[in-house]
């Protein structure tokens, strides 16, 4: 598959991910609206790393799961002091 294609297919991907953000925000799912709307921006987030940021190697991978589960102790333990 060449680059212009997947990129392509990463740009309607995420516009597709765009209109369901937009198609959300005008229903009213209670408590379910932010669980929806963090997995849709994950999932943005997720398109742009692989795509746009050339994160696809074995190094840059592990380099993003050390971040992540940096992040994830971080907001544990802000958690724990309440």
């Amino acid at each position: 598959m060449s680059e212009l294609c997947k990129l392509t297919f990463g740009y309607l991907g995420l516009l597709v991910l765009l209109a369901l953000t937009v198609a959300s925000s005008f229903l009213d799912l209670g408590g379910f609206n932010v669980a929806l709307n963090l997995a849709i921006a994950a999932a943005k987030a997720v398109l742009i790393a692989l795509l746009f940021m050339h994160l696809t190697g074995t190094l840059p991978r592990l380099a993003v799961a050390a971040t992540g589960l940096w992040l994830a102790i971080l907001f544990g333990l802000t958690l724990i002091g309440r």
